[in-house]
């Protein structure tokens, strides 16, 4: 019973060992920055920065395979910065095709991969008046897939994961493990609304410059 005592005791203190250095390892692993940029109700991009400290890991490798094949399903673009960096662009030129392709890139039925599912939906509603347009942008993004379990909360998944939203410049952190849930609203300048008031401000001048003449 002892020597059992003994082997268990060595088996647990081994099992710590190999989770600390573990641990140290693969500290900030990965770096996931997403971010959407609305340059004006026209034009805009999805962008999306990935830096993983081990590229050489076969996870890693299945990891930017898996996000190569779904920036293509979106007709976006995958550059390689290096070994550990590639970054993805994906254009929209409405924010209904903002809505479409960020929930597209993210949709279940298009992974075919043993990779822990990331659950992330974005909703889009828009308000307009006569000279802007208002946005508003509901982020749901469920990360309990990354949670460490098992391990007694010695690990925290944010000491593996940083991951981060940014809309048009305004930053977030996204907590790995848990659900998260972001909105926010955009007032976006309507190009045909102010040309609008261009057209009316010159018909108005055209008209007083013509009674004047008249009246002289």
């Amino acid at each position: 019973m002892k020597l059992q005592n003994v082997w268990a005791r060595l088996g647990k203190a081994l099992a710590g060992t190999l989770l600390l250095f573990c641990c140290i390892m693969l500290t900030g692993c990965v770096d996931y920055q997403l971010g959407v940029n609305l340059d004006s109700p026209h034009q805009g991009s999805i962008t999306q920065t990935i830096h993983i400290a081990n590229e050489a890991n076969p996870t890693a490798r299945t990891l930017l395979k898996q996000i190569q094949q779904q920036t293509r399903s979106v007709q976006g673009r995958y550059e390689v910065i290096s070994k550990q960096d590639v970054s993805v662009t994906i254009p929209f030129h409405t924010v209904k095709e903002l809505e479409r392709k960020f929930n597209q890139f993210f949709a279940l039925e298009n992974l075919d991969t043993t990779l822990p599912t990331i659950v992330s939906n974005l909703n889009v509603t828009q308000g307009n008046a006569l000279l802007f347009e208002r946005d508003r942008l509901a982020f749901d993004i469920d990360l309990t897939a990354l949670a460490i379990n098992g391990t007694e909360g010695f690990v925290d998944p944010s000491q593996l994961f940083n991951l981060g939203l940014t809309v048009n410049g305004a930053a977030w952190e996204l907590k790995a493990g848990q659900k998260n849930h972001i909105e926010t609203a955009l007032w976006m300048p309507m190009p045909l609304g102010f040309g609008v008031l261009a057209i009316v401000a010159i018909v108005a001048a055209g008209i007083v410059v013509r009674n004047r003449s008249a009246m002289n």
